[in-house]
């Protein structure tokens, strides 16, 4: 099945929160963040049923590499993902 995925406005602040604190820890560190997220996103849509679920309908995805989680939920043949956090951190 193919699968369209939507970032809500939440995970790509998430996203960009993540990205500037990471370079400016170190020059490209940032860039390396992204292109980890964008792996995982695109592991996720091409096999979404694969991740376990985390909450009630909700799934998720180790981003290699980073101490962050993608938490996504499936709808049909739509992939939501609600946000990308730091593990350690306790979800609202």
């Amino acid at each position: 099945m193919e699968y369209n995925i939507t970032l809500s406005d939440d995970a790509e602040d998430d996203i960009f929160t993540a990205y500037i604190w990471y370079e400016q820890q170190k020059q490209g560190l940032g860039d390396e963040f992204k292109n980890a997220v964008k792996n995982a996103v695109t592991s996720i849509k091409l096999n979404p049923l694969y991740f376990s679920y985390r909450r009630k309908n909700t799934r998720g995805y180790i981003v290699k590499g980073f101490p962050y989680i993608v938490l996504f939920y499936i709808k049909r043949n739509n992939i939501y993902v609600n946000a990308v956090f730091h593990m350690s951190r306790k979800r609202k």
